[in-house]
């Protein structure tokens, strides 16, 4: 009984704290770089080294120094002493020379449930660090980082800088470890002070600019964040005071303002009232000059915003991609958020930033403006057929939350949208992925993700149904205070079940539905009735919008989702004619035509869906008198009269049918012309004279190919309609 007693450890007698050389307790980060604690919050060491210094509770350390005590007593069992010592050695050999306290394991253990099912092998060694050290963030600014991802060649030279320290720490020598220099700044390449200098000149009045942002604050910022309000002002103030001299650090923010006012330039028009409004846009729109001349000058300033790279950057190219968003959606917009999402990753605003040493506030608004630049981008890119820059699966900023950052009193809070269309934008994604795999797909493979997408619409309608319906999200009322915000939501959900439901239109249902083919309740026909029901229901919020407070000539929102409406409308309406879808198709014509007053890229897609539309009103006329021909047949007995008719002496030569010239069919009678889609479509460029006059047209390429793309796109036998990008 002796022998297993002198195995285990002999239990050292307890130091008093008044007479210990070092902290009772060392702090998880020293723990795990085995660097000697010194004690308190945060410890001398962490704070050299900038890091989050924490303690385990002392619960679990107790918890750790019982279970070791009870393993290695006196009663303890010889057998299980030597299935412990085994276990420790396998451990051991595997992720090598660890503490073996309960803690310790208890963080090994955590690390590696976490780790992906994808990973065969993680390697965990002394020096491994915490979960959240698994990046860098390098501070350059009070409002700039620079973000390096856990497999960077950085990070290895921070591991490798922090083992040196260790090594050296006993010695008291730092062996020229003080002398590594830190992130480089590019500042030769930086523009000389006079351009940003120079950007005073293009400040509007005080009280102008502050009728523009509000403009801005009104009407164009809806379910996103691009600035705080309360620093906005601040620096308003800061600027117009004219008694400081302007450096090439100023470039975000005077982008920032500049930018501001342009957007609220194209808004501004909607300040007056709804009479004067419609009366303004049933005119021509001069162009927008000092909306214009604010853009092009805050041009001159992105070389130094892709240089300094900070939070005000971007926002500065948040709010360029808004401006240009209208103008050239897929091209300049798509780049300026492009480039704001990288701004943002260059950050380190993509990843979860609550164990930096940063206060609330600023927090805060990087998890916001992340995630309105991700969806912005996002859905741009997913409307466009574009690959989406960054993965959901490399992004773990919180939500936006209302912890911080309130808002000046008498504004409503956006907050509830802002996180309702982050959601929409994930599902979006998901619907996007789904779709392209249901067409790659082998036919035995369709029926899985059929399902898959019905998940998805039944799991919206839900979501849908629980947002709340007072003052955020689903309140419609005219006189709310957030009612162009809540219609803009609602305006991207239904464009979304479009989006689901718009490849199923022209869907030969029998060779893709489940279980019964003429079932209404199969999922082609349910994704295809939902995206009928929400275009009429786009149709419906805008002409709300227009009844109500004015419809945004300049809004992507509002445009796009009319746009994808009408569209979908013209291809159902080529399957069944419903009075309710020619009514809203003819009442989507009306308002997209004011929304493209003065936006020559809109005039250009609303010309293309004009020329769709009078083809399927010909194809329409030319099905009705074919019918009407069918209808008007004479009655046997009659037909025999005339027939006897001919053999009258006087008939025989009177009644001869005229000879038609060759390949004319004008001079055929109705009931002999034959059917022919590409007859219809030789004519469609005369049927288009009229059409000319509308501006825009001009940019319609009517050839062979235009019209060879029309053709394909109304006798589609792939089961979708190949509507171009954005569509």
């Amino acid at each position: 009984m002796d022998a297993p007693r002198r195995m285990g450890r002999q239990k050292r007698p307890r130091v008093p704290e008044s007479a210990r050389k070092r902290a009772a307790q060392a702090c998880v980060p020293c723990r795990y770089h085995k660097e000697k604690c010194g004690g308190g919050q945060p410890c001398a060491r962490c704070r050299q080294y900038n890091r989050a210094c924490r303690f385990e509770t002392a619960a679990l350390q107790r918890s750790g120094r019982e279970t070791n005590d009870n393993a290695t007593g006196s009663g303890s069992n010889p057998k299980a002493q030597d299935r412990e010592a085994v276990m420790m050695r396998i451990i051991k050999h595997f992720i090598g020379d660890v503490a073996t306290d309960t803690a310790s394991l208890q963080s090994i253990a955590d690390a590696l449930e976490k780790r992906s099912p994808d990973h065969d092998v993680q390697i965990i060694s002394a020096t491994t660090e915490p979960e959240p050290e698994n990046f860098s963030l390098e501070p350059l600014s009070s409002s700039a980082m620079h973000y390096y991802g856990e497999l960077s060649h950085w990070n290895f030279s921070q591991t490798l800088l922090r083992r040196l320290r260790s090594l050296g720490s006993g010695t008291g020598q730092n062996h020229g470890i003080d002398k590594v220099r830190g992130v480089h700044r590019a500042t030769d390449l930086q523009s000389p002070t006079s351009v940003v200098s120079s950007a005073m000149v293009y400040f509007p009045p005080r009280d102008i600019g502050e009728f523009l942002t509000e403009t801005f604050l009104q009407f164009a910022q809806t379910n996103y964040f691009y600035f705080d309000e309360r620093t906005l002002r601040q620096k308003m103030d800061y600027y117009y005071s004219n008694e400081h001299a302007l450096a090439i650090h100023d470039a975000g923010w005077i982008c920032t303002l500049l930018m501001t006012f342009a957007i609220g330039t194209q808004f501004a028009y909607m300040q007056m009232k709804p009479t004067q409004m419609s009366l303004h846009l049933s005119q021509e729109i001069p162009d927008d000059r000092a909306g214009l001349e604010l853009y092009r000058f805050s041009c001159r300033l992105i070389p130094d915003l892709i240089t300094v790279a900070s939070v005000e950057t971007v926002q500065a190219f948040l709010l360029l991609g808004s401006y240009t968003v209208p103008i050239d959606t897929s091209g300049l917009a798509y780049t300026y958020y492009g480039l704001a999402t990288k701004m943002a990753i260059q950050n380190g605003m993509h990843r979860d930033s609550s164990h930096l040493s940063l206060d609330p506030d600023t927090l805060e608004w990087r998890n916001r403006l992340w995630w309105s630049a991700y969806s912005l981008e996002s859905r741009i890119s997913i409307l466009h057929g574009r690959p989406v820059s960054v993965s959901r699966l490399e992004v773990d900023a919180k939500f936006p939350t209302d912890q911080a950052l309130p808002l000046p009193t008498g504004r409503a809070s956006n907050l509830e949208n802002v996180n309702a269309n982050i959601f929409l934008t994930g599902q979006l994604s998901k619907v996007s992925q789904t779709i392209m795999h249901l067409r790659g797909c082998p036919r035995f493979q369709q029926k899985s993700h059929l399902q898959e997408l019905m998940v998805i619409r039944s799991n919206l309608s839900k979501w849908w149904s629980t947002l709340p319906a007072e003052v955020h999200c689903r309140d419609l009322t005219p006189t709310g205070p957030l009612f162009r915000c809540n219609v803009h939501l609602e305006l991207s959900y239904d464009t979304m079940i479009i989006y689901m439901g718009r490849p199923f239109i022209f869907a030969p249902k029998p060779s893709l539905s489940l279980g019964s083919d003429a079932s209404s309740e199969s999922p082609i026909n349910t994704l295809s009735t939902d995206c009928l029901n929400a275009a009429i229901r786009i149709i419906d919020l805008c002409q709300l919008l227009h009844d109500s407070v004015g419809i945004a000539r300049v809004s992507y929102t509002e445009f796009s989702s009319c746009r994808a409406a009408l569209l979908a409308l013209i291809a159902h309406s080529l399957n069944h004619q419903a009075d309710r879808v020619l009514n809203s198709l003819s009442q989507g014509m009306i308002l997209i035509r004011q929304m493209c007053v003065g936006v020559e890229s809109a005039r250009s897609d609303v010309a293309a869906i004009e020329a769709l539309e009078l083809a399927r009103q010909r194809l329409q006329r030319q099905e009705d008198r074919k019918q009407e021909g069918n209808h008007n047949v004479d009655s046997g007995y009659s037909q025999f009269q005339r027939w006897a008719q001919l053999w009258q002496p006087d008939s025989l030569t009177s009644h001869l049918m005229p000879t038609p010239a060759p390949g004319s069919l004008a001079d055929l009678p109705e009931n002999l012309t034959p059917p022919s889609f590409d007859g219809f479509f030789a004519s469609l460029p005369q049927e288009l004279d009229s059409f000319a006059t509308i501006t825009g047209s001009d940019q319609l390429f009517l050839d062979d190919s235009w019209l060879g793309e029309i053709r394909s796109s109304i006798m589609s036998e792939e089961g979708s309609i190949p509507f171009g990008p954005g569509l």
